[in-house]
């Protein structure tokens, strides 16, 4: 079973818990069914568990600030621009990079919808829906996961040493020794700093074709540091903006803003160099085209379907079929399909039901569209300021 059949089957088990369950938001069950999905079980596992744990911990966060602090914009707005920098600047790098971004995105969305609803109770019901979501999306994965894992095992396909052991122990070590090694060796205080760390979002390459080939530098330590430093404070500042906008002006889509603005800025180690620009850029543009076009598509789609169920659910595995060998084609495309594939799901799956109502679509591409405006904003108005004091220098 390849990946493109896997994705599109975990995606429609998630959607189909979530309405048995009746869920407030499906397409983040959908979204978490589709993004867990790895080419093994093992990655599979290790991605689920970054992906529960970091929500897990956010939610906390997010119950907590939202209902004390939403009361003092003064004090609110560069809160949670501190969580979102923080977090950009522990994922960059970091073996448990997916689980601080699902922390951050997490916790941003639930302070926010915190602080509007004003009660701790109602905030935190909240945000255990947001980890059952989660929750039901990521087993769903797995669970296709592992079926596909008993496929190849049954046709007597390669199996992992230690047939005598499960497949899932064997999996889940397979995937987290590294990782387990390198806390024991940070606890000790001899840990080497990984320049070659995975950006957990997403895997892409650091270019865009029509840009040319980015230049492959590894930088020094100090270096390394001050582009990390830099990242997150794009991001925080960028998220502060967010907010001050959805707070004063009840900026629809403010969840899809803030998510792309971590995102984009979330950078693999191996390809971050003195001019995070041009990454970060590639990273829009790919994010733009992928929505963009699943965006036309899906929203284009939702009168003809009317709501039905099993058109809707045909339309939604062809969509993500489509995405996935988008994504697993041309290289230069990889990002571009998995947005794309991302877009689909959040535009087509709507809240609770299968609906034709194209408002709640609409909202979430603009929520898209801004994020990426106001990080782009702020990227360039902080090269520009460098760009001067050098020049002063």
């Amino acid at each position: 079973m390849g990946f493109a059949a896997q994705a599109t089957l975990s995606v429609a088990l998630a959607v189909l818990f979530a309405h048995a369950l009746h869920l407030s938001n499906t397409w983040w069950a959908a979204i978490s069914g589709y993004t867990v999905m790895q080419t093994s079980l093992g990655a599979s596992a290790k991605r689920g568990l970054h992906r529960v744990l970091g929500t897990v911990i956010g939610a906390i966060v997010g119950a907590l600030a939202g209902p004390w602090l939403g009361g003092l914009p003064w004090l609110f707005v560069p809160v949670l621009g501190v969580i979102g920098g923080v977090s950009v600047y522990r994922a960059i790098g970091s073996e448990a990079s997916y689980a601080w971004i699902l922390g951050a995105i997490t916790a941003l969305m639930v302070a926010f919808e915190a602080h509007l609803l004003m009660s701790m109770k109602a905030s935190a019901g909240f945000a255990v829906l947001r980890v059952i979501e989660v929750v039901v999306g990521t087993l769903a994965c797995v669970l296709v996961s592992a079926l596909a894992q008993l496929v190849v095992v049954h046709r007597g396909m390669a199996w992992p040493e230690g047939k005598e052991a499960s497949a899932w122990a064997i999996s889940v070590w397979a995937a987290h020794r590294d990782w387990f090694t390198r806390v024991a060796q940070k606890a000790r205080g001899n840990a080497q700093p990984s320049a070659a760390a995975d950006d957990a979002a997403t895997a892409e390459p650091a270019a865009p074709a029509g840009l040319g080939p980015a230049p492959v530098i590894t930088l020094e330590p100090v270096s390394f540091q001050a582009a990390r430093k830099r990242l997150a404070m794009q991001a925080g500042v960028s998220i502060a903006i967010l907010t001050a906008l959805a707070y004063v002006l009840n900026l629809p889509g403010f969840a899809q803003a803030m998510v792309t603005t971590i995102a984009v800025v979330v950078l693999p180690a191996a390809s971050i160099v003195d001019d995070t620009i041009r990454p970060v850029l590639e990273k829009m543009v790919q994010r733009l085209a992928g929505c963009l076009l699943a965006g036309v598509i899906a929203v284009a789609l939702l009168p003809v379907l009317r709501g039905e169920t099993i058109p809707c659910m045909i339309a939604l595995a062809l969509g993500v079929w489509v995405g996935c060998h988008l994504q697993t084609g041309k290289e230069g495309a990889s990002y571009a399909g998995r947005q794309f594939t991302i877009a689909f799901i959040m535009v087509f799956v709507q809240d609770h039901q299968w609906s034709a109502d194209p408002k709640p679509a609409l909202l979430r591409l603009a929520g898209i569209l801004t994020g990426v405006v106001v990080i782009g904003g702020v990227m360039l108005a902080t090269a520009r300021r460098a760009d001067g004091a050098t020049h002063h220098a």
